[in-house]
Parts: C-alpha cells; sequence; structure tokens
C-alpha cells in the first residue's frame, strides 16, 4: 500500500480520440466517454460512478485494447507498468508485481479500461482477491495511489504480534493514531478487501527466518540494533511500503520478551 505516479504524462484523451476513430464500434462514443472520464477524476475514481452502458462489442473493443497495448493507440506503456522497480504492490504491500490493476474493474466500467488514473502495477494474488468486488454499492472506498497519494505517503504498515499462544500469531496493522475514525475505517475496509492472508502470512514467515539469522550470533541486547538497521536498509531500498518492513515495526514494537519467543523459535529450526 503505497502512493504511485506515472513516470511519464499520458495522454488519455489523445487514445481515446485514436480509439473511438480506430475501432468501428466505438464511432460516435467518445463525448460519452469523455464525459464520463471527466467525471471519474473530479470523483476521485469512486464507485458510486454509474457505468455508461456500452455495448458488449464496445467493451470488447476496449478490453482488447488494454490487452494488446498498442503503440498506435498510445497505450505501449500498459505491459510497462507490470516490471516497474517500485519496490512493493501500491495496493497491498507484496513486494511481487507482475500485473496491473484497474481501480475500477474493467467488466462492470470497459469505459475506464485504458485510462491511466485507472490504471496501477499490481501483484496478481490482491488483484484475484479483489476481482470485480470494487463497484456501486461497496461499504467503503479503496485506496488509490494516485488520489490517496498524501494519505498513502504517511501510512506506516505495522504487523501486530501475539505471543500469548503457543504459536506466535500475527496480522497486519498499521499506525491508527495518524488518522482520523473515517480514515481508519477506509484503511481497514482496504485492507481486508486487497490482502491476499497467504501471501502476507508467507512473506512474513520469511523475514522472521531472515532476521533470526541476522541476530543468531548477537547479544540480545542487540536485537533491536540490528533490526533497526535491517529498517533502515529496506528505508533506504524504497521497500519502506512492504510488508517485510511492516513485519520490522512490528518486531521493534514488542518488548524484550514477546520478541525473545518471536525470534528463538526460528533461530533454532
Amino acid at each position: 500500500m503505497r502512493p504511485f505516479s506515472h513516470a511519464h504524462t499520458v495522454d488519455d484523451l489523445k487514445t481515446l480520440l485514436l480509439l473511438t476513430t480506430g475501432y468501428n464500434f466505438l464511432h460516435g462514443t467518445y463525448d460519452t466517454i469523455e464525459k464520463a472520464y471527466k467525471n471519474f477524476l473530479i470523483n476521485s475514481g469512486s464507485p458510486q460512478l454509474v457505468a455508461v452502458g456500452l455495448s458488449s462489442d464496445q467493451k470488447d473493443c476496449l478490453h482488447a485494447a488494454y490487452e494488446g497495448g498498442a503503440k498506435k493507440y498510445g497505450l505501449n506503456w500498459i505491459p510497462k507498468l507490470r516490471d516497474l522497480p517500485i519496490g512493493s504492490c501500491p495496493m497491498c504491500g507484496n513486494l511481487t508485481l507482475g500485473t496491473v490493476e484497474h481501480y475500477l474493474p474493467k467488466t462492470p466500467f470497459p469505459e475506464f479500461s485504458v485510462f491511466s488514473w485507472n490504471l496501477v502495477p499490481s501483484c496478481s494474488s490482491c488483484n484475484q482477491k479483489r476481482g470485480s468486488k470494487h463497484v456501486n454499492g461497496i461499504s467503503q472506498k479503496l485506496l488509490h495511489p494516485i488520489f490517496d497519494s498524501v494519505l498513502l505517503h504517511k501510512l506506516r504498515l505495522v504487523t501486530r504480534f501475539n505471543t500469548s499462544d503457543a504459536v506466535t500469531q500475527f496480522k497486519l496493522g498499521y499506525n491508527e493514531s495518524e488518522f482520523d475514525i473515517a480514515e481508519q475505517c477506509r484503511i481497514s475496509a482496504h485492507i481486508k478487501m486487497c490482502i491476499d492472508q497467504r501471501a502476507f502470512k508467507l512473506a512474513t514467515k520469511v523475514q522472521l527466518s531472515m532476521t533470526a539469522a541476522r541476530v543468531a550470533n548477537k547479544d540480545e541486547c542487540l536485537w533491536r540494533t540490528v533490526i533497526q538497521d535491517e529498517l533502515s536498509i529496506m528505508e533506504a531500498a524504497n521497500l519502506t511500503y512492504g510488508w517485510g518492513a511492516s513485519c520490522l515495526r512490528g518486531l521493534l514494537e514488542t518488548n524484550h520478551m514477546p520478541l525473545n519467543m518471536i525470534l528463538t523459535p526460528k533461530i533454532l529450526e
């Protein structure tokens, strides 16, 4: 979960003009789609927007344009989103990217299929988890990496550890105190809809094992210093929004005994 903006300005309306003159089925739709997109921008991508009601053939044309990423329509930037070195998925925090997210899903909103403010790099696991759920009727609007950049710059994911059971439990949290109630509700809803728990738990276990290996030969009084140094390295490498950094923050928030209980079993594995 992180802010993101396209490195180069994309002329969406020029693309729309090329598409609506290049595809026979899209002839005469420019004004309707342009108005819808301007409304999308004014309303910060609200899922409460109503789709314009394109025909099946028109939907197929826009979906094909997205999938093809044709240079002649000015869409060759779309495939490049999958490989951007931005450190973590803007929608969930996973370190793996590999796909492109339609903030408003392209099935119910085909008119926004190829527009830059509706497309962000994503990991496949959270993309699949959301599916087409982010539509009219949803209780909370998802965080948008561009529209919500101020909020996301302030957001810090923190893994919360619970050592009260025989096996340490953990879940993804964040710095709640820095947000008002409405923002907290929205962030929590975003986490619930976007985070693939299996991917998050696996990434956290890997990070715990790596951290345990780093502290294994150190005095326990130095463990926090080692963890803080590792977190500083992640921050310098632009990985501060990912689940690895979240895990380290969570470890630093625990007191001495829980930290020992979390890392010692990993050292002994």
